[in-house]
């Protein structure tokens, strides 16, 4: 016994049947009790492991629950054993219904009749929904599961399906709410979208650089067209792109902001298009820095901004550079003659301004018209800039008058000199050979002034001013030649602008006067007079009228002069007509040419006589050749107006000018006056007493009457009686004088 208890693996059937007696008697109670012992254990083990399983259940039933997504298991069968609340919820289906375990082709059904995809299945994304309208969609044999794929239901929710295949057969489904996820993806592509839009229709571009400043990005509109950067720029930074042309100083600093990681705007750097073109470019950026603060790259926008660059390149031109000849004009020249001055004083050295004027330039305007002028300065222009060196400046101030600034010329004075004279003669040669204008050959010859500088002492205005006077002084000297700045010829200058201003105080304070120089007939009785301005001045006296009315005439004054003359001249002859003696009297008024062009001068006239209340018969206008060959046509017009009132014309100083005798017959003239000059030597100069017979004659023969001037002696007097002449005005009749004289 103890033997086969002893036995491995325990009693077999056969020992059991060999000692079933033995248990009948002696071991019954003993196996009894060890199969209750048995069986107590295996019960207590099956309600621990359905314990662990219900808990287990519970557990995962509450997983189910409180998951965010529907989840549905089918077996093999097409029964769905499984399902949660969500998945009723997502989907509005009926709990009755998922109680009875219904296979998926049923629920399709019911959903496909209550219309939960739409009547032809159009709330199931494209790829799918060959798949949900298929009867038999969860068989394996039937059309190919969607792993994934979108549906949306009849709330318009959202709903993302994804399905996972068991390997003992069956699936589990899963359905999330993907409404928020999907309109947030969708507000990221049109927001893409308006971004690209708005790149691709911007003539702007965006960029977007690595940390090692290498650009990984460029969104833009045409890029090949504009020649803005494209992809085969990635991986380059800034200063690698090709053709880039930036200043040492720009590029240091920009590198400065980058590397410090800063804000930057409207850096601008110049590019070569792919037609050779230039092109410039402005570029703003900001840096980029992910969520922990590290710099991560930089991002912005660039412009092609070659208009607005040739818009301003334009503009400055226009403003600092002649239209017609490029060259610069008075406001660039006077930049560059400031900053010549502080270069000479910097450096030691002399510089000088040159300051050139065409001889005669104004009758090539009035003989060929002014595009024929303009050609011709364009050449003269060409031909400065070639006759001076790269350092010098050419300018053009305006009409035809040049200005050259030479620099770094010689620090001793004689030798500056030396220097700019042979430059200038070198421009004198250039412009003395002939122009070509429409295959005619033009000749024009320069005068130029010439004024040294050796620092910024004096003004540009004052070193502009000596070169123009001593140009002057070049024209006085001949033309066609140069002269340097005279100090004497500044003093002049000066007395010049002092003068001038005393004109016009005196204009205020009534300082000037008229007398009067008699003109008489053949017996010697006074006829009339000539009105001549004086000027009383109260420190110097009298005036004479050789050193203001030239001045008059350049500065404009002669027009308020002028009417003053006029108006004093009127008032007299008023006064002549209430006095039986002089009641016959005439005055001659000379009248300038500035004064006679005024379109206003016939209606200033009209004014003066009827203010003074003189007879309009009884004034005389003096006008000269030269004022009459400027426009003939409007001459005689303004004659013909006061002529209908009475008022008498004399052509003055007759044969100095270059009268026509075509025009002089249709002027309305009421005399000529003999020259002086002619008179003076009709006694001794044939020719002179030729040309005097011939004006007495010519004036007859047109029925004018004659006054010769200058008569100071008898014998010239007998000799004009001789020759025709009744009239007479002169020293030896009376010189000019204050009115009373002429009483006597």
């Amino acid at each position: 016994m103890v033997g086969l208890a002893n036995r491995p693996g325990g009693y077999s059937q056969a020992d059991v049947q060999f000692l079933q007696p033995l248990l009948n008697t002696a071991g019954h109670l003993e196996l009894a009790r060890r199969a209750e012992l048995a069986r107590s254990e295996v019960e207590s083990q099956l309600a621990r492991t359905s314990a662990l399983l219900a808990e287990k259940t519970r557990a995962l039933e509450g997983t189910l629950a409180s998951v965010s997504q529907g989840i549905t298991s089918v077996d093999a069968t097409g029964h769905i054993r499984v399902y949660n609340r969500r998945y009723l919820e997502l989907l509005d289906l009926p709990e009755e219904l998922l109680a009875t375990q219904p296979t998926v082709e049923e629920v399709v059904r019911f959903q496909t009749g209550r219309g939960d995809f739409g009547p032809g299945f159009e709330l199931i994304e494209p790829s799918a929904r060959a798949y949900v309208a298929s009867d038999h969609s969860w068989r394996v044999d039937g059309p190919s599961v969607p792993e994934t794929y979108i549906r949306k239901t009849r709330a318009g929710r959202f709903l993302e399906v994804r399905t996972r295949f068991l390997e003992a057969g069956g699936r589990v489904r899963t359905f999330s709410d993907v409404t928020e996820y999907l309109g947030t993806l969708q507000a990221l592509r049109e927001s893409e979208a308006r971004w690209r839009s708005l790149t691709h229709l911007s003539s702007d571009w965006y960029w977007e650089q690595d940390a090692d400043f290498r650009f990984v990005r460029f969104d833009g509109s045409a890029e090949r067209d504009r020649d803005i950067p494209d992809e085969s720029q990635y991986g380059l930074t800034r200063w690698e792109l090709p053709d880039a042309v930036v200043a040492p100083g720009q590029w240091s600093k920009h590198r400065q902001q980058l590397q410090a990681h800063k804000v930057f705007h409207d850096f601008e750097m110049r590019r070569t298009g792919s037609d050779g073109t230039p092109i410039w470019v402005s570029i703003s950026g900001e840096p980029i820095f992910d969520a922990e603060g590290r710099f991560t790259g930089y991002r912005g926008i660039a412009r092609n901004i070659t208009q607005r660059k040739k818009a301003e390149a334009e503009i400055e031109r226009l403003a600092f550079y002649d239209e017609l000849t490029g060259l610069p004009n008075r406001r660039l020249l006077l930049d560059r003659l400031a900053q010549a001055a502080q270069l000479c004083a910097r450096e030691e050295c002399h510089g000088a301004l040159l300051f050139l004027d065409l001889d005669n330039f104004k009758a090539i305007n009035d003989t060929f018209g002014h595009e024929w002028g303009d050609r011709l300065l364009v050449q003269v222009a060409e031909r400065l800039q070639a006759g001076v060196r790269s350092v010098d400046t050419v300018a053009r101030l305006g009409g035809d008058e040049f200005v050259l600034i030479l620099q770094h010329l010689h620090s001793v004075e004689p030798e500056a000199a030396v220097e700019a004279e042979a430059i200038a003669q070198k421009v004198i040669a250039s412009l003395n050979e002939p122009f070509q204008v429409d295959k005619r050959e033009i000749h024009r010859t320069p005068s130029i002034g010439i004024a040294l500088f050796r620092d910024a002492q004096q003004s540009v205005h004052e070193l502009l001013q000596r070169a123009d006077l001593a140009m002057y002084q070049a024209k006085v000297q001949g033309r066609n030649t140069l002269c340097f700045f005279d100090p004497a010829m500044q003093a002049a200058a000066s007395a010049r602008s002092a003068l001038e201003g005393d004109i016009r105080l005196a204009l205020q304070r009534n300082e000037f006067l008229l007398h009067y120089q008699p003109v008489v007939n053949e017996q010697g009785e006074v006829m009339g007079a000539e009105a001549l301005v004086r000027w009383m001045h109260p420190q110097r006296g009298m005036v004479s009228p050789g050193e203001f009315i030239p001045l008059a005439e350049q500065t404009g004054l002669i027009l308020p002069l002028g009417r003053l003359v006029m108006r004093l001249a009127c008032e007299q002859l008023a006064l002549w007509a209430a006095m039986p003696r002089t009641a016959g009297w005439s005055v001659s008024v000379n009248v300038s040419a500035k004064e006679f062009r005024r379109p206003h001068f016939v209606p200033q006239v009209l004014e003066i006589l009827q203010e003074s209340g003189a007879d309009p018969s009884r004034l005389k206008v003096e006008l000269t050749e030269s004022l009459m060959l400027h426009d003939v046509e409007d001459s005689i017009l303004k004659m013909q107006a006061l002529r209908t009132l009475g008022v008498g014309f004399s052509l003055d100083d007759f044969g100095t000018g270059y009268s026509s005798l075509g025009y002089l017959k249709r002027l309305p003239l009421d005399q000529l006056k003999i020259d002086q000059s002619f008179v003076r030597d009709v006694l001794t100069d044939p020719n002179d007493a030729a040309i005097a017979c011939t004006i007495v004659a010519l004036a007859h023969s047109l029925g004018l009457k004659v006054v010769a001037e200058g008569v100071e002696t008898p014998g010239q007097l007998d000799f004009l009686l001789r020759n025709g002449c009744r009239s007479f005005q002169g020293y030896l009749f009376g010189r000019p004088g204050p009115v009373e004289l002429l009483y006597k």
